[in-house]
């Protein structure tokens, strides 16, 4: 307010030394220092506008960077809230990852077990096939079944006899035995058994003394077919 009175005081001053010259008018060292400090206010006036200029610039730059920070603040919240987002994504695709590594692993064992498995089943296939052409062979060496084969009937007469039968070439002998004719209860056997040299059967027979009559003797041999 004191203010306001000084200014209303220098105001009315002013235009009492402007409107009488006694009071110095124009030449008046009075009107001049009014001069001055009327320059010197419209020059502060005019710094003062130019300042309230600067500073409602200022404070609307002020506001607008106020708005802007708002706006950046916002900005990030969202942007908090999207890595959060990826923060939760990425321990769920790690989670799935560590799933699936684990996956993986157990896969990877199951396989090794079956193809443990594998080569066994496979040794087991190779030791049965050793196995079953070791019986073939076996087999190939073992009879399949048998022939009798019959010698020729010897003379008939009262004399010491000897009959034989041969297996073919390859046929063991199985067994043999002996036919006799004519007078057989007059002679006794006194030989029958295989071959000594051959695959057959010899047979051998003599006169019981004291007993008169001719006989005939045939041997016959068992022999193995493969």
């Amino acid at each position: 307010m004191r203010k306001r009175y000084v200014v209303l005081g220098l105001t009315v001053v002013l235009a009492l030394a402007l409107a009488v010259p006694a009071f110095g008018g124009p030449a008046n060292p009075l009107s001049q220092g009014l001069a001055s400090v009327k320059k010197t206010a419209n020059k502060a006036l005019k710094n003062a506008k130019a300042a309230k200029k600067t500073a409602n610039a200022a404070l609307a730059a002020a506001e607008s960077a106020s708005a802007g920070v708002k706006t950046a603040e916002g900005n990030i919240g969202k942007a908090n809230t999207e890595i959060k987002k990826l923060q939760t994504a990425v321990t769920t695709a790690q989670s799935t990852a560590d799933g699936a590594s684990q996956a993986a692993k157990a896969a990877q064992t199951s396989a090794d077990g079956a193809q443990g498995a594998a080569n066994g089943a496979k040794a087991i296939a190779e030791e049965a096939k050793a196995a079953a052409a070791a019986a073939e062979a076996n087999a190939n060496t073992r009879l399949k079944g048998s022939v009798q084969v019959v010698g020729e009937t010897s003379a008939s007469n009262e004399s010491t006899k000897f009959a034989s039968a041969t297996c073919a070439e390859g046929q063991p002998t199985l067994g043999g035995g002996y036919a006799m004719g004519g007078a057989a209860n007059k002679a006794v056997v006194t030989l029958s058994e295989k071959n000594l040299y051959n695959d057959g059967w010899f047979v051998g027979s003599q006169q019981i003394a004291g007993q008169a009559g001719s006989w005939t003797i045939q041997a016959f041999a068992i022999c193995g077919t493969k």
